[in-house]
């Protein structure tokens, strides 16, 4: 397993509860729902657990003066796929996998006494899971994984024990006691751009007001890359996903204050 780099932040407790990976493809050929099974079959021993979900829609970052994301919509020429969970035991871990996206999670669960893993071994193990899908979808028909879309999102849970001010947490948030917000829901957006000036993906950044089961107050910052790998390649998404990771917990560095970092142990 790769080290973690020593130039990015660390926190000792930090507030993370979900990181997910993940990747959209065009659907490969010959590949049909009640293939479903045999995919599962792919993951069933570290995964023995299944769940049926909703499909995502297809989703592409754009830029240009057009929407964030475009979502495409079209009439439907045949069956319809769902999205299937594949689950650890502990169902701290899963894949989720539809015929043009395989995301990997790991969550907090219970009582949120489970460690995460590290980047690092996620994104080792993503890479071997997307390895075996492409192998299997080539079993169908000669083709590889056509990747269209990359994302890593880190979803943060924020316990505003000592302090309900937003403020005291998030660096850009000032406003005056006349103002001070019961809640708080907000998004911001940034395209990313390569040393030639051009877009290659984007950062969001979500915030909102929410309760932890015990009822105590506390605020969910999610930040999250999206975009195109530069080729449609899994060594080209696995690229983009350590990159887009590094800009996230750089960013999360630079918009959390200095008490709320000292309060989550940080370590460099």
């Amino acid at each position: 397993m790769k080290p973690r780099s020593i130039h990015l932040p660390d926190y000792k407790r930090p507030p993370l509860n979900e990181v997910v990976l993940g990747v959209q493809f065009e659907q490969p050929h010959r590949y049909q729902q009640i293939r479903a099974g045999e995919v599962w079959a792919l993951y069933r021993t570290e995964y023995p657990n299944v769940e049926e979900q909703p499909p995502l829609p297809p989703a592409f970052e754009t830029f240009g003066g057009r929407p964030s994301t475009m979502f495409q919509f079209g009439i439907m020429t045949g069956a319809g796929h769902n999205r299937f969970w594949f689950l650890s035991p502990t169902k701290d871990e899963l894949l989720q996998f539809q015929a043009d996206r395989l995301l990997h999670n790991w969550r907090k669960v219970e009582d949120g006494s489970n460690p995460y893993p590290r980047f690092e071994s996620m994104i080792e193990k993503f890479q071997t899971e997307l390895g075996s899908l492409e192998a299997y979808f080539g079993s169908l028909a000669p083709q590889k994984l056509n990747i269209n879309q990359c994302e890593v999102s880190y979803i943060n849970h924020i316990v505003l024990d000592g302090s309900s001010d937003p403020s005291n947490w998030l660096k850009f948030l000032i406003y005056s006691d006349a103002y001070r917000p019961d809640e708080i829901a907000m998004s911001l957006r940034k395209a990313l751009l390569n040393d030639e000036g051009k877009p290659w993906g984007r950062l969001s950044i979500d915030v909102g007001s929410g309760a932890t089961p015990k009822g105590e107050p506390m605020m969910q910052v999610t930040l999250t890359v999206r975009g195109a790998p530069q080729g449609a390649g899994i060594v080209d998404a696995i690229k983009f996903l350590n990159d887009g990771r590094e800009i996230i917990v750089k960013t999360f560095a630079e918009i959390m204050t200095d008490a709320a970092q000292q309060k989550w142990e940080r370590v460099q």
